[in-house]
């Protein structure tokens, strides 16, 4: 049996986990956004110490962590990579959104705030540059440090540096990152 035939198996879900793995790239991806943590094979004894830290300061709920843990298990048995689900934890509840339903990702501090194709904003205490690994691959383009844009809602790039979605929303385009974003445009 492997660990998430384990976690399936046992009748009483209220723990936190933390994965070990020695696969990296994909399926870090599925863990790090719905396990509590995730340590890479071979363990190092620091990073090992530092997850057992943020197990004691942590507040998240054992009932949260589990529909967070089933969220892993549907990415890891899902039959294509167009199907991946995001779960976004708040303090009152867990959404799930496909890549596809996410307009925009917004920085505010160390939170994110994301736009979705239904007009909600959800506000997830976790920083923009950890979603910009995690959606990149879904189709996402970094315009400016505070901004991550799902390409599929974005109508045209303006003379006056920024990105104009299909909502008519205009969001800024950095200098740095115009060349690359434009090429990814065309």
């Amino acid at each position: 049996m492997n660990g998430f035939q384990l976690l399936e198996s046992l009748p009483s879900k209220n723990f936190k986990v933390v994965f070990t793995t020695a696969y990296n790239e994909y399926a870090i991806d599925a863990i790090r956004f719905s396990a509590f943590d995730y340590l890479l094979k071979p363990i190092d004894v620091e990073e090992l110490q530092s997850a057992i830290q943020r197990f004691i300061e942590s507040k998240e709920d054992f009932i949260q962590q589990y529909e967070l843990l089933k969220n892993v298990l549907y990415n890891f048995q899902m039959p294509s990579s167009d199907a991946f689900r995001l779960a976004l934890p708040t303090s009152e509840s867990v959404y799930y959104l496909l890549p596809a339903e996410i307009v925009r990702c917004e920085a505010v501090g160390n939170y994110t705030r994301f736009y979705t194709d239904d007009n909600r904003k959800i506000l997830i205490s976790r920083t923009l540059g950890e979603y910009d690994e995690l959606l990149t691959p879904h189709h996402f383009i970094r315009t400016h440090r505070s901004h991550l844009v799902n390409r599929n809602f974005i109508s045209h790039a303006d003379r006056d540096g920024y990105i104009v979605l299909k909502d008519q929303t205009r969001i800024e385009l950095s200098r740095r990152r115009k060349d690359i974003v434009l090429d990814l445009l065309k």
